[in-house]
């Protein structure tokens, strides 16, 4: 039995690629280091052994195959020791293409906003109606035992624009052997990688040149990148969006219970009720239903899908809500996502006192281009806490964000800002808040401990 090592784990889209893989019959392993919830918690429960630290030793065992996950750089003792046993190694891109979707149908989301829960959705969908499609999630979805699945059908994957490994610099979404693909959004971002817009836009570029003739694009109206690119496919395009040119057009969101979307699908008026909040989360359905519209779902099988449907993790998922305080944690990292979610809690909880905290992590959001962007996003709350910049070692001081300019440009618009200390981080934020308080953590990492010490002590109050 071939047996296969992923080195880099614990990254979300690694530990699905390991279910995959024992899927397939593979004996697996991995390693990783400095691993949190909720992945970690996802690969105990699966079973799935794995080392926490990186070794040479670890390769004793000899694999069949290396898989190398996009994090991992020369230098690594295992990447260097499978270089020097000439070991097989694939990055993860290669591994899903060769091993996970051969040739069958292949639905990749792409963009930058909204992946993870389109891609949920979608394989949610599917699954719910009989139809026994595959997925790669790059978060925990709540429907799901697992991040990934191989299923018999199509294949549904988060298809991400950052580099494949530190051998390959092309987009991991250019290997994934796309037949249907979502592009929700072009924004510039992961600003490690990409120069500028027009970077970003080359790399969708390719990805718009290799769908074939038979297959489909589904991509914004209201977004002046993606309707460029639109313009050069090769096969069928669909649009959705709010402007009067999109094939689905979002006409209403309105919030109770759950979210009704109204919408015109080339002029028939439609409705679906969805437990997803905000204008974001709808036209993600709409982007959704358009890629599935050739499965020629009937319309109360997509609405026993959206019922059903849990969301995905870190995504304004609520940590804690009594009657003196609401805590939710959210993955947004870019100064279009933060306000957008914040937008949406303004209207799903009027009249609150609205708390953010950001953890500046990414590799774009740590830089200075999004400065005043972030301080227009987070003007949309009342009170900001941010962390020091993670890892601010790493950037030179002239491209770095300004934590101080962010406080006075904030502050500037008369709203509370506070820098976290280095030290009892979580009695400096509680001692801060006030009864009825609403408050949210908004972070692509783990604020290092701070928002289960921040609700525990408030549960605790």
């Amino acid at each position: 039995m071939q047996s296969i090592h992923f080195i880099g784990i614990g990254g979300t889209a690694m530990a699905g690629a390991a279910f995959l893989a024992r899927e397939r019959g593979l004996v697996v392993r991995g390693s990783d280091q400095n691993l949190y919830p909720p992945t970690v918690d996802e690969l105990r429960a699966g079973k799935i052994p794995f080392t926490e630290g990186y070794a040479a030793e670890n390769l004793a065992y000899q694999p069949d195959l290396v898989v190398l996950g996009n994090a991992i750089s020369r230098g690594n003792p295992e990447l260097e020791e499978a270089l020097d046993r000439r070991l097989r190694i694939l990055s993860l891109p290669e591994f899903i293409a060769e091993y996970v979707i051969g040739s069958r149908p292949s639905y990749v989301i792409a963009g930058t906003h909204g992946k993870t829960t389109t891609t949920a959705l979608i394989a949610h969908v599917l699954r719910h109606n009989g139809i026994d499609a595959g997925f790669m999630v790059g978060g925990v979805a709540e429907n799901f035992e697992r991040s990934a699945t191989i299923g018999s059908d199509a294949f549904v994957i988060e298809g991400d624009e950052y580099d494949t490994s530190i051998f390959d610099p092309r987009s991991k979404f250019l290997l994934y052997r796309p037949t249907h693909v979502i592009i929700n959004n072009i924004e510039f971002d992961h600003a490690d990688i990409f120069a500028d817009l027009a970077a970003v836009e080359a790399t969708f570029a390719r990805l718009v040149k290799i769908i074939p003739r038979n297959g489909l694009l589904v991509t914004n109206a209201d977004n002046p990148s993606c309707m460029k690119l639109a313009a050069q496919a090769k096969t069928r395009v669909v649009t959705f969006g709010e402007g009067s040119s999109a094939d689905l057009r979002l006409t209403g969101v309105s919030h109770g219970d759950k979210t009704e979307i109204r919408f015109l699908n080339r002029g028939h008026e439609l409705t679906l009720s969805s437990p997803l909040r905000g204008k974001h989360n709808a036209l993600n359905t709409l982007a959704a239903y358009a890629l599935l519209e050739h499965r020629e779902l009937l319309q109360d099988g997509w609405q026993r899908g959206l019922d059903t449907f849990q969301g995905v993790k870190r995504r304004l998922q609520v940590r804690l809500e009594n009657t003196a305080v609401t805590v939710l944690e959210d993955f947004a990292h870019h100064p279009t996502a933060i306000r957008a979610n914040l937008e949406t809690l303004r209207e799903l909880y009027p009249g609150r006192r609205l708390v953010v905290l950001i953890e500046p992590r990414s590799n774009t959001m740590v830089r200075n281009f999004f400065q005043q962007k972030l301080v227009e996003a987070l003007a949309t709350a009342d009170v900001v806490f941010s962390d020091a910049i993670y890892r601010a070692e790493k950037y030179a001081e002239a491209e770095r964000l300004d934590l101080n300019r962010l406080k006075a440009d904030l502050e500037a618009k008369n709203k509370e800002v506070w820098l976290l200390p280095a030290q009892d981080r979580a009695v400096f934020v509680t001692e801060k808040l006030r009864p009825k308080d609403l408050v949210c953590f908004m972070t692509n990492g783990s604020f290092s401990g701070l928002i289960g010490e921040v609700v525990a002590a408030l549960s605790r109050h």
